[in-house]
């Protein structure tokens, strides 16, 4: 960690990232800051942290564009904003957990929360997309069988961006659905 850095992880829970400031909505150990994700402003001042982390989190607010221009708000000018979530086209991922909204999918994000996104005039919340990712998780025996399957297609599908649209689009429904998706975003406020 850079000497200054100030990270903020939403929704932390009882896992927070080290060295974090932790928020979220029950007071557990961990939690610094104890808020509803769906009540906005958030209790942070303007422009405040270098990284965000938002974990398994963005699935469960309700209204994911105010969310996201919380993070815009709150986030410095270039700072880093990790995801991670289920992947749209996973129905157990998605759907098991009854508190989920959403599924998060490639075009979420460089849709509406990317400057030049078919959708980006429904947001003043402006991000670079700096990777994504799909994890297919291939899972339920002990054997290596199933991890070096799953490997081989997380790897295919993550070849390059048209790769991943194409698998979130067609490929996910034919062989199982992607069971995250990992996202890293820069904030854009130079636009």
């Amino acid at each position: 960690m850079k000497k200054g850095k100030k990270i903020l992880d939403l929704g932390c829970g009882e896992k927070k990232i080290p060295h974090a400031v932790g928020l979220d909505i029950r007071a557990l150990p961990s939690v610094d800051i104890v808020h509803d994700m769906d009540k906005y402003p958030y209790p942070i001042k303007t422009s405040s942290y270098d990284e965000i982390y938002c974990y398994h989190v963005l699935e469960h607010v309700e209204d994911m564009v105010k969310t996201m221009e919380e993070i815009y708000r709150i986030g410095k000018s270039n700072a880093l904003v990790y995801i991670r979530g289920p992947h749209c086209s996973c129905n157990s991922t998605v759907w098991i957990d009854p508190t989920h909204k959403r599924g998060l999918g490639i075009r979420m994000f460089s849709d509406y929360f990317s400057k030049g996104g078919s959708w980006a005039y429904y947001t003043k919340a402006n991000f670079r997309i700096k990777r994504i990712r799909l994890n297919y998780v291939l899972s339920g025996t002990n054997s290596r069988i199933p991890t070096l399957i799953s490997s081989s297609l997380s790897f295919l599908a993550n070849r390059n961006l048209t790769a991943q649209l194409l698998c979130e689009r067609l490929w996910a429904y034919w062989v199982g659905g992607f069971e995250e998706i990992e996202v890293v975003l820069e904030i854009d406020k130079k636009h």
